[in-house]
């Protein structure tokens, strides 16, 4: 019968079979021409984002009039068109193409960081950084969104790691090109942070135009690709998407999946996770090196120093990358991502007196649990939704949610708190403890309910539906197994 033929399915793309040869080329041929471009573009915006840390040592408050908070004022204002434009970005790349969609969106946001270096106020800075927050908007979800067009489930995850690896990479480059930056001071009679958000801004662009002509919308239109390629390419998709057909997936919105999505609890408990923990990526990636100036530096050894933070980062996750997806596993790393992030803060939080290198120590060990315990969930609730529909409203609602937290972030590290910051570590640490309890909770409920599915605790659901109420059943068929 076709509702069993339909639970098969389910069944293979939960434990999928190892990708041929043809298909082990194909994704490498993919591989090659799209994530250059979106990892780099990804960088670029991450830069331009939290530039403004960089920014700051080098008297960006001094020659704007920026006073008591004002700063932290400028850097949150980001988030809020971050979050408002998010939804509105992702329905536009899908009306206009990701192949203009990304480009565009690239060269404005582009451009509003070029224009950053020429503000003279605290009201010119405040309206470049809205503007930036609304072009930067929705490129993140949007390329997970796009990624998907491409590549199965058992693959995504690898794609999203690159991604983060890529800006803790980022962080330890940003430093870098800050430091070397800082030697322009006075050029044009320009301090050092105008040079900053200026020279940012011009690759950028470049990317930008160049997406334009290496990106295509997908894989039946993809140039690049041989007829034999498109062909594999949407099989795959269709394979790995529970019986639906690639027709099916691109029909109009399916508004009762969108609305089981923003029901379901689980959902809502990852996005709260996810707050805490993107709580501690903002306030660190943004004031990381304010501490570290705090601590005694220069400006300039300040720079240098956030180098190895952000490479212990990019180390560390790429280890569990590997290690997670070859073991099949998310949860046991994001929890212990949490828990050594954590003992960073701790550090930061116990040691206020105890020197500039123990403190400098907890920053390097807040690094190590970072990206990993921000980046695996990211894939990790995905992976659990198989409908393309309750997929995007889960991942609309939990990137709409974690964005908040930039605003959080900007707020609790306030410049009468240098040089101990108690306020602001203390505040990152309940939050990340928070979200490892909540991730401990999700993955523990998800490793349940499959031994139940195992012990047919769920084929009831089976009986006397349709097909189309079996299609619907969607993670909650029996047969279906989560990834915990």
């Amino acid at each position: 019968m076709r509702h069993v033929e339909d639970s098969t399915s389910i069944e293979r793309t939960s434990n999928i079979a190892p990708p041929s040869v043809e298909e082990k080329h194909l994704v490498r041929k993919m591989d090659m021409r799209l994530l250059p471009v979106l990892v780099m573009l990804y960088v670029m915006g991450f830069l331009d984002r939290v530039n403004i840390g960089n920014a700051r040592l080098y008297s960006l408050e001094a020659d704007l009039g920026l006073t008591g908070d004002d700063y932290q004022l400028c850097v949150s204002v980001l988030f809020a068109t971050y979050v408002v434009f998010e939804m509105p970005a992702n329905i536009f790349l899908k009306k206009v193409g990701p192949r203009n969609f990304i480009p565009l969106a690239s060269v404005s946001w582009g451009l509003v960081s070029m224009c950053t270096g020429f503000v003279q106020n605290k009201t010119q800075l405040i309206v470049v950084r809205l503007l930036l927050g609304a072009c930067e908007a929705g490129y993140f979800p949007g390329i997970c969104l796009y990624l998907g067009f491409w590549y199965c489930r058992r693959e995504l995850g690898v794609r999203v790691f690159y991604l983060f690896t890529a800006s803790a990479v980022a962080g330890s480059f940003g430093g870098l090109l800050a430091y070397a930056i800082g030697h322009m001071d006075g050029i044009a009679n320009y301090h050092a942070w105008r040079w900053l958000m200026i020279l940012e801004g011009i690759p950028t662009i470049c990317l930008g135009v160049a997406a334009y002509f290496l990106l295509d919308n997908e894989p039946a239109s993809a140039r690049f690709l041989t007829a034999e390629e498109k062909q594999l390419a949407l099989s795959r998709i269709e394979r790995d998407s529970a019986g639906l057909s690639a027709a099916e997936q691109s029909e109009g919105l399916n508004w009762s999946q969108v609305m089981v999505g923003l029901k379901d609890w689980r959902i809502w408990v990852f996005s709260i996770a996810q707050v805490g923990v993107t709580v501690m990526l903002y306030g660190y990636s943004t004031f990381l090196p304010t501490i570290i100036e705090a601590l005694g530096y220069s400006g300039v050894q300040t720079q240098l120093l956030t180098i190895p933070c952000y490479a212990c980062g990019a180390v560390s996750y790429a280890i569990t990358a590997y290690w997670s997806d070859r073991l099949g596993q998310r949860g046991v790393f994001t929890v212990g991502g949490c828990l050594v992030a954590s003992a960073g803060y701790a550090i930061l939080l116990g040691t206020s007196h105890d020197g500039a290198g123990v403190q400098y120590a907890g920053c390097l060990i807040v690094a190590i649990g970072l990206y990993v315990s921000v980046g695996v969930p990211i894939s990790w609730m995905p992976n659990n939704l198989p409908s393309a529909y309750k997929r995007a409203a889960g991942n609309g609602l939990m990137f709409m949610m974690a964005n908040c937290a930039g605003v959080i972030s900007s707020y609790i590290y306030l410049t009468q708190d240098a040089p101990e910051y108690t306020m602001g570590h203390a505040v990152v640490l309940g939050f990340v403890l928070l979200s490892g309890i909540l991730f401990a909770i999700m993955s523990a409920v998800l490793w349940r309910e499959n031994r139940k599915r195992d012990r047919g605790e769920r084929d009831y659901r089976l009986q006397g539906k349709s097909d189309e109420e079996l299609a619907a059943l969607a993670d909650d068929h029996p047969w279906y197994r989560y990834l915990y």
